[in-house]
């Protein structure tokens, strides 16, 4: 984990408030649960491993009652209705369109009611995650706000520009860059602590925010579900795992059953690709064929990765941490990807990885891997080894305490009273 020097420097006041509880408000712009995504494994996964250290109340944007699983997590649980969609037309729709409102509607509810709680409840810590929330922080927030981002907005937009090629094209993504840089600026400039998943999108938003400190704390991974399960292989399959209506997952799979896939199969004919997650884009389900199965949902990812003899991730966008190769390396898979695949990864190439850039070096180190399966297997192991010892979900929740009573304290320190 990486942090500011100004951390460093506080580090042994902090040391003898170690034991002190925090009353935390946690911020989220949906119920965190199912574990579905990353935001919500992150939180649920933190939570459950220091709520016997601090108390977590949840305020959030949620139809219906809580989920019944997060009653045992958070002493408190507000929750109100997402904002309606406002419908924008003519001028008042082109000057919306420029609007760094637009990502996310802020809800008056909200802030109404976080003026009046903040002064009553006294947090030590307000924890935001994601994005959607910090439109409706009042300024009381800011030097107590630890501003979960996850993952860099112009990190990902910039990544999307890069491969665009229509005009149209390169404007649209342009113009979003543009507005995640001014949002980012605007919003999480003033917060106490901002938290990424990769050192990569730690140091893009440091180009937009200077000022404002930052730390790193890779996602984790529940070592003991996610394990190898010694199911029969099946020979010569290949599996990329993840929602396949998330633009990144599915330019991964189209571009590679497209452009590689041939390639693989003409010197591994039997070769066969599976595609596993949920909400498949038509273009996706349009890529099933003898070569390639396209599953859809699925109750257990894991039996997939058990019986692949690879798991590949070939993605070419996106931002952040991928928890598809922590989730491979959890069933002892070997993993073939591609550079924009392993920010925040303890990556030690040939060893517990093969990166490769996207084209035929990647096809042909797919090729490779399935011609040895002694040296697979051997890869496999080593990513087992990289789990236990970097990307358990005990050792994560440590860094966050430690995020967290770091950001208390300067918020109790007399420059910010």
């Amino acid at each position: 984990m990486e942090l500011d020097a100004e951390q460093h420097g506080t580090d042994s006041a902090r040391a003898s408030k170690a034991e002190t509880p925090l009353r935390v408000l946690l911020l989220c712009d949906r119920y965190p649960f199912p574990l579905q995504n990353g935001q919500n494994l992150r939180v649920w996964h933190y939570v459950k491993r220091l709520r016997t250290l601090h108390r977590f109340d949840l305020l959030c944007h949620g139809d219906g009652d809580p989920p019944p699983e997060l009653h045992s997590l958070f002493d408190v649980i507000e929750q109100f209705p997402p904002p309606p969609v406002v419908r924008r037309r003519g001028l008042d729709h082109v000057r919306y369109g420029l609007s760094v409102g637009r990502m996310f509607p802020d809800d008056p509810r909200i802030r109404a009611h976080l003026t009046r709680i903040l002064p009553e409840r006294d947090y030590d810590v307000i924890w935001m995650s994601g994005w959607g929330m910090v439109v409706n922080l009042p300024d009381m927030c800011f030097p107590a706000l630890l501003a979960d981002i996850v993952d860099d907005g112009v990190l990902e937009y910039w990544r999307e520009l890069k491969r665009s090629r229509s005009v149209a094209r390169v404007l649209l993504i342009a113009k979003w860059l543009m507005m995640n840089y001014r949002f980012e600026r605007y919003y999480f400039g003033p917060a106490a602590q901002c938290l990424f998943v990769s050192e990569v999108d730690a140091a893009t938003f440091k180009r937009v925010c200077p000022a404002t400190p930052t730390a790193v704390i890779h996602n984790g991974v529940d070592e003991e579900h996610f394990r190898p399960l010694g199911l029969p292989p099946e020979e010569h399959t290949l599996v990329f795992e993840g929602r396949m209506d998330f633009r990144p997952n599915a330019d991964a799979a189209i571009s590679f059953c497209r452009e590689l896939l041939p390639h693989v199969r003409a010197a591994i004919p039997d070769a066969r690709l599976k595609l596993v997650g949920m909400n498949p884009a038509v273009d996706v389900r349009a890529l099933a064929s003898d070569a390639v199965d396209v599953t859809g949902h699925v109750d257990d990812v894991r039996p997939y990765l058990d019986r692949a003899r690879l798991f590949i991730c070939p993605l070419r966008k996106g931002a952040g941490i991928k928890n598809k190769i922590l989730q491979a390396w959890a069933m002892g898979k070997a993993v073939v990807a591609t550079p924009e695949s392993v920010g925040g990864l303890n990556v030690q190439q040939d060893v517990n990885i093969v990166v490769r850039p996207f084209g035929r070096s990647l096809a042909k180190a797919v090729v490779d891997l399935l011609n040895d399966p002694a040296r697979a297997a051997a890869m496999g192991a080593a990513g087992r080894r990289t789990i236990i010892n970097h990307y358990t979900w005990d050792q994560k929740a440590l860094e966050l305490d430690r995020q967290l009573r770091n950001v208390a304290y300067r918020a109790r320190s007399p420059r910010n009273a």
